[in-house]
């Protein structure tokens, strides 16, 4: 994981070459909101697979502290990774970046991972979930993370099939592109109609890093994602 002082170093270094390479003026709020925005998605949907779970199932970790640090850290870059290739994926489908190439899957892994992102491993690693097609990248997604960390297999499947959407949302805010968001939304309620239930928040697209405190938008808290 990134210190602070890093995060704020790779996100600077984006910000200058996503105005260069897309001839933008808007770098620096571009790199901020998402960096922010998939930080929050990533912290929270392990919230979602990990102590959800242990408080769902009354089940409490018997790693010691230093091994649950590990596992912790393990499956965040998990999910980091996922996510990079899943954002990388939607921003060239709304041609946010105007290449074809691999420039913004490399761009965004500097941005969340830094230099660790650089390491041939952990290159391989991102380059095998861009490889993959939207359905097989969820599942080999969910095969991984469950390898990294048990609890994640006990947690309601549909959380896989609302993250994409909601970094799709993510990447869709960072680029200014509301309506986006908005029909992202969309489909996440037809997987989840319960969504547009909560009395905070209503559902409605949350502005970037912000969450609902009785829902969980825009990662929803476990109740929410088993009820009838």
């Amino acid at each position: 994981m990134m210190s602070p002082e890093e995060r704020v170093q790779f996100r600077a270094e984006a910000a200058t070459a996503l105005d260069s390479h897309e001839n933008r003026t808007d770098g620096v709020r571009v790199a901020q909101a998402l960096g922010d925005g998939l930080k929050t998605l990533r912290d929270l949907f392990f919230s979602r697979v990990h102590r959800d779970v242990e408080q769902a199932f009354g089940v409490d970790s018997m790693l010691a502290p230093i091994a649950q640090m590990r596992t912790e850290d393990a499956a965040k870059t998990e999910i980091d990774l996922y996510q990079i290739t899943e954002s990388a994926a939607h921003a060239h489908a709304q041609r946010y970046v105007h290449t074809d190439d691999d420039w913004c899957l490399k761009w965004l892994g500097r941005l969340r991972l830094g230099a660790a992102v650089d390491a041939p491993e952990m290159a391989h690693r991102l380059s095998r979930y861009a490889a993959k097609g939207p359905d097989d990248r969820r599942r080999s997604f969910s095969v991984m993370l469950e390898r990294t960390l048990p609890d994640a297999r006990r947690a309601p499947l549909i959380l896989y099939r609302l993250l994409p959407l909601a970094v799709a949302i993510a990447t869709d805010l960072a680029f200014n592109n509301h309506a986006g968001a908005a029909e992202m939304r969309k489909r996440q309620i037809a997987l989840l109609p319960g969504i547009r239930d909560c009395h905070h928040c209503h559902g409605a697209v949350l502005d970037v890093a912000e969450k609902c405190q009785q829902c969980g938008n825009p990662m929803w808290k476990h109740d929410w994602l088993t009820a009838d």
